[in-house]
């Protein structure tokens, strides 16, 4: 398998030009984003993750793309998404997180850049945030009646918290209208949210998990009384 181990090495590789050609004008942007723009990803370990803009993303003009996928999985790329302009335009009110997400992370590797001019609704962005994070909450509490059960009970933050991170940092814009540099940031916004140390104290463990969730519900409500 071939290491594409920076940004700059895939925007360098052949990837560019191989989409350009797939997809001619029908392409509006590909680019990358996702975990793989944030903090402690290693292309080592995981795939970059492309996705695309297209005028028309019906399956037959898709199927450029399909062609690509077993390439795509040998230089350790995943494709994502695939939107078309107007779908872009017509879900914003759906996936205001999403968007913002992919506007304020994301390097373009050939096209326009992704989602130049969103500027997410706040109210859909709060409803969002909100709604994600009470789902979130539903979760916790089972894990929780379950946590006897699991032999490495501090997977309850570990499988948690991709789910968390990117839904605080649609908080963090809502309360402070920027979108944070780094998971710090969030963390030193949502100090009670950051995983404790690992331990077999039984005592020790459902403290920590009713800290970490109470802090979760601290966050909801504070998203649920926004003015925005």
């Amino acid at each position: 398998m071939k290491k594409n181990l920076s940004v700059a090495e895939l925007q360098n590789s052949e990837w560019p030009k191989l989409f350009e050609e797939a997809l001619g004008d029908n392409l509006v942007s590909a680019f990358v984003h996702g975990d793989c723009l944030m903090e402690g990803f290693s292309a080592l370990e995981a795939p970059w993750t492309v996705s695309f803009i297209l005028k028309s993303n019906s399956v037959e003009d898709m199927l450029p793309l399909q062609k690509l996928t077993q390439k795509a999985k040998y230089d350790n790329i995943q494709f994502n998404h695939v939107f078309s302009r107007f779908e872009i335009k017509s879900s914003q009110d759906v996936f205001p997180l999403e968007f913002l997400h992919i506007k304020s992370k994301n390097i373009t590797l050939c096209g326009e850049t992704p989602l130049a001019d969103f500027s997410p609704n706040l109210a859909e962005l709060r409803i969002e945030c909100e709604r994600e994070l009470r789902g979130l909450l539903v979760h916790l509490r089972r894990a929780f009646l379950y946590i006897k059960e699991d032999r490495h009970p501090h997977g309850i933050y570990v499988r948690s918290q991709p789910t968390l991170l990117p839904l605080l940092y649609g908080v963090y814009f809502l309360a402070t209208g920027n979108y944070p540099e780094s998971h710090e940031q969030v963390y030193e916004m949502f100090p009670d949210v950051r995983i404790p140390n690992a331990t077999s104290d039984k005592n020790v463990i459902v403290s920590n998990i009713n800290k970490y969730i109470e802090a979760v519900t601290a966050i909801v409500n504070q998203v649920d009384a926004m003015k925005v």
